[in-house]
């Protein structure tokens, strides 16, 4: 534009406004990953609850690891977008524009993105140690259930007791 005639803070009106509109766009993006990474935290907080509860200690098995897969699909998605931002941020240096407040709106966007990573991958591997602990559990409680009585050691009398149930007695061995 600038070879049409017009002066260079014209000439660079159009990206700037592209630029705004932009970091306004990544602002609104920043803000929902954050919410995104808020849920996950509140996911993780409730499987390390589990974990350490008695009575939670088996519940919330992800058996068929689908909640891991949900989690990894929305790393995958969260990651493709961290990619496009920074390609965009080069297309813009590619053309020589610089804005302060472009760094910062790509900053606080890999930032956003960067912890909800970090935090989604530690809730994969609180489940997937929540899931083992459950399952080994379960394992333990089942082999109890479905145990025999240990055999009488040699030297205990093998004889029948008798006790009284109502008005009649029976033999219990």
């Amino acid at each position: 534009m600038r070879k049409a005639g017009l002066p260079g803070i014209l000439a660079r009106l159009p990206v700037w406004v592209l630029c705004l509109y932009y970091c306004f766009m990544m602002h609104g993006k920043t803000i929902r990953i954050d919410r995104v990474a808020e849920r996950i935290e509140h996911w993780l907080e409730t499987v390390t609850a589990l974990s350490h509860n008695a009575t939670g200690r088996t519940e919330l098995i992800d058996t068929d690891r689908s909640m891991r897969n949900d989690i990894e699909s929305t790393k995958r998605t969260l990651l493709t977008l961290r990619e496009l931002c920074v390609d965009v941020a080069s297309m813009f240096h590619s053309i020589g524009f610089t804005s302060r407040m472009l760094e910062q709106t790509q900053r606080a966007f890999l930032d956003a993105v960067d912890d909800a990573c970090i935090t989604a991958s530690t809730l994969q591997r609180a489940l997937e140690g929540h899931d083992n602990r459950a399952i080994e559990l379960l394992r333990r409680l089942d082999a109890c259930e479905h145990a025999v009585p240990p055999a009488p050691q040699p030297g205990e009398s093998e004889r029948p007791s008798v006790t009284n149930v109502g008005t009649r007695p029976e033999l219990q061995v």
